[in-house]
This record gives C-alpha cells, sequence and structure tokens, in this order.
C-alpha cells in the first residue's frame, strides 16, 4: 500500500446504511463517503503494532539465549596455552596477537557494514539483533584480552629466566585465560607485580604496569606492590639506567594515579 497517496474515492451517491440510490441522489449529493482509508489505517496500525510486539519477543528470545551462553561461559575456565619458550618466543607471540587483534578489528567493521546494508536494518535497534555483529565484537574483546596476557607472558617469561626456572603459563598467578581483568585477575596483577619487583626485573614491572593502565586498573592494584615497583623505577631513572619503553610505562603510571588522586579529591 502506498501511504499518503489519494486513494480513489467511492461515489458521493452511495447512501448511509439502508435506503434508495435514486433517492438519495434526489436528495442531493452532499453525503459524505464512509471513511474507508481511516479504517485501513487503523489496521495497517494495529498491524504494525503486532509486527513490533513479535519483533520484540524474538529479540527478548535471542538476548536470553546469549545471555545464557555468556553465563555458561563465565563457569568455564579455558585452559591455558603453551607457555612461550623464552623472551622471544613471548615476543614473537606479541607480534601474532596483535595482527589477530587487527584481523578481528577488521571483521567487525565488516560485519557492521553487512548489517546496514541488510533489509532488517533499523537504525532505531542497531546492531543488537544481528549475530554476526554480535560474535564480531565477543571474538574482539578475546582477541584483545589475548593482547595484554602476551605481555604478561613476557613479563613472566623474563621472571623465569631471571631465576632459572622452567617456563609457565599465566595460571602459576592463578590468572584466567579469555577473563581479562575481570573478576580476580585483577589480584594476579598485584601478585605478578611484587613477583617481578622482588626479582629485579625491570622490564617484567613495566609489562605488568602497562597491561594494568590499557586496561583501567592501576588504581586496583595492591598499593604496597605498586608503592615498591615505583620506588624501584624511580631509583633507576635517577642513575639513568632505565630504557625508553621503560620509562614509558613508567610516567603513564605515576601519570594515571596522580589523575585518579585528583578526581577522588574532587569528589
Amino acid at each position: 500500500m502506498l501511504c499518503g497517496q489519494a486513494r480513489a474515492l467511492v461515489p458521493r451517491s452511495l447512501p448511509r446504511g439502508g435506503g434508495d440510490i435514486a433517492e438519495t441522489s434526489r436528495a442531493g449529493s452532499s453525503a459524505r463517503a464512509l471513511p474507508v482509508v481511516a479504517k485501513r489505517s487503523a489496521k495497517k496500525r494495529q498491524a504494525r503494532k503486532l509486527e513490533k510486539r513479535d519483533d520484540a519477543r524474538t529479540m527478548e528470545k535471542l538476548a536470553e539465549e546469549r545471555a545464557a551462553r555468556l553465563a555458561a561461559a563465565e563457569k568455564y575456565r579455558p585452559p591455558p596455552p603453551p607457555p612461550p619458550t623464552d623472551p622471544n618466543d613471548a615476543k614473537d607471540r606479541i607480534a601474532r596477537r596483535e595482527r589477530d587483534f587487527q584481523a578481528a578489528l577488521a571483521r567487525v567493521g565488516e560485519a557492521k557494514a553487512a548489517a546496514r546494508e541488510s533489509e532488517d536494518w533499523d537504525p532505531s535497534r542497531g546492531y543488537k539483533p544481528f549475530d554476526d555483529v554480535q560474535d564480531a565484537v565477543y571474538d574482539l574483546a578475546l582477541a584483545k584480552t589475548a593482547v595484554y596476557e602476551s605481555h604478561l607472558e613476557l613479563a613472566l617469561s623474563l621472571l623465569t629466566v631471571a631465576k632459572g626456572d622452567e617456563p609457565s603459563s599465566l595460571d602459576r598467578f592463578d590468572w584466567v585465560y579469555e577473563r581479562g581483568v575481570s573478576d580476580g585477575n585483577v589480584r594476579c596483577l598485584s601478585f605478578m607485580l611484587a613477583a617481578m619487583t622482588k626479582a629485579n626485573v625491570v622490564s617484567g614491572v613495566c609489562e605488568v604496569l602497562w597491561v594494568a593502565n590499557e586496561c583501567g586498573v592501576t588504581g586496583a592494584v595492591d598499593p604496597k606492590a605498586m608503592k615498591g615497583a615505583l620506588g624501584m623505577l624511580a631509583d633507576l631513572e635517577e642513575m639513568g639506567l632505565l630504557d625508553g619503553t621503560d620509562v614509558d610505562a613508567y610516567n603513564q603510571t605515576k601519570e594515571v594515579l596522580a589523575e585518579e588522586e585528583s578526581a577522588q579529591a574532587v569528589s
């Protein structure tokens, strides 16, 4: 149907209800046609209302199914991957994970573009009804987490070399893979930072600090562990023994902590 277009009007001579057409014609042409357009418009609105209600129920069901899948994933503890054999292997893993992240980011863009071109696209609902987009975003989050984990694996690899230990995965500090810094994983950063500081693994300290800064949990790290790490880095900086990357992580951490302290003072 063409909304807004004029419809062919019924003859004005049609009677309202019963009666003789001829008599009505003689009475004049002032009789109005029944509101056919109004009735059909009401039907259209009702049909559209029912359609939206069905769409809402479908979306609600899909959301419940996705929530159930996510809840099951939360209970699952993925097995740790094989640890890097040495720091160079860990650096190679970082490079691979960063490439994977860029590829995942590109897939999100492609999925969103396909959704916008779909016949089902509704700007008011956005990307939520499109499983391909939701799956791509989920994969992107995993890829981003994997990048952070590879930096922590480098820190741990540096620690094992310094202590003469065998290569180990992050579960050595009770890290749960694929979870990022949510839940108890923040505690692992505190444990790792304290262990790196105690063993004087400077680059390892800075890798842990970088992850904490990037994930926005710097202020959640144990204050004692943070104080020890920053104190060690301050001494090394004063002696000119920090390289460029370590200096960047040290300065970034101080800036983040200063901003958090200022925000708390204002509030």
